[in-house]
């Protein structure tokens, strides 16, 4: 049985057998993978601690046919600032779930990889709704989902605002509105923020000043277009909607 040794951010980690854990890990030279780490939930065990969800691990771990198996285990960082309280927690566990849905298996994606490290470190020090914005709107970019915002998705017209399609994917211009009887408003205001947040340094977000109506429209359209792209509402999402975040 082939081992290998590569560092990852645990996504997702559950109990399995009572004793075992089962592992969604995103890890810098593979992308998005499955292991299982056996006798981890054992309170003795020396792997427990660096499989736990939102830990970066240095992992030894044998190729198997359906799944890999994690041999040995050990934390790299953690972010003990995430446990604070139960909204940080939501929003950590948020961001692991749509790197999930939207990383195709083994696709190594360093972009991505960076993005959720950075978020995960920054999230208890910044403020929650930008940071949030933004690594939604890189993370869109990162993985081939970014709205075309500077055209008409329809007939390819070049334009800086319009009404928004989520079937489509972008804007639309006035002669293609009819496209998508559905397309939600989206101001120019909107539109300008989401370029920047998709541009601009995670670190450096306390320096971009928004109102708080124009992050709710943007919230309010990401949340759309991430529900539609992906099919259905994330979990995690829907529990932040749940406890008012």
């Amino acid at each position: 049985m082939k081992s290998y040794r590569i560092r990852g951010i645990v996504l997702r980690s559950r109990v399995m057998r009572e004793a075992d854990r089962l592992l969604m890990l995103f890890t810098y030279e593979r992308g998005k993978i499955k292991a299982v780490a056996y006798g981890a939930a054992k309170p003795q065990s020396k792997k427990r601690g660096a499989v736990q969800p939102f830990t970066v691990a240095s992992l030894l771990l044998d190729a198997g046919q359906e799944m890999d198996v994690v041999r040995q285990a050990e934390e790299v960082a953690v972010f003990p600032g995430l446990h604070a309280d139960l909204a940080l927690l939501s929003y950590a566990a948020s961001a692991c779930e749509l790197v999930e849905l939207l990383c195709p298996e083994g696709q190594p994606n360093h972009g991505v990889y960076d993005l959720l490290l950075l978020y995960l470190r920054l999230l208890p020090a910044k403020e929650r709704r930008p940071l949030v914005l933004a690594f939604t709107a890189k993370l869109l970019a990162l993985t081939g989902f970014r709205p075309l915002l500077d055209a008409c998705a329809h007939c390819g017209k070049l334009l800086s605002a319009g009404p928004f399609s989520l079937k489509l994917g972008g804007l639309l211009c006035s002669n293609c509105r009819s496209r998508d009887p559905d397309a939600l408003p989206c101001s120019p205001g909107t539109v300008r923020l989401l370029n920047s947040l998709t541009e601009w340094p995670l670190e450096r977000l306390g320096s971009l000043k928004v109102s708080p109506g124009m992050l709710d429209e943007l919230g309010a359209l990401l949340h759309s277009y991430l529900c539609f792209t992906l099919e259905r509402e994330p979990r995690s999402l829907a529990f932040l909607r749940k406890i008012g975040e």
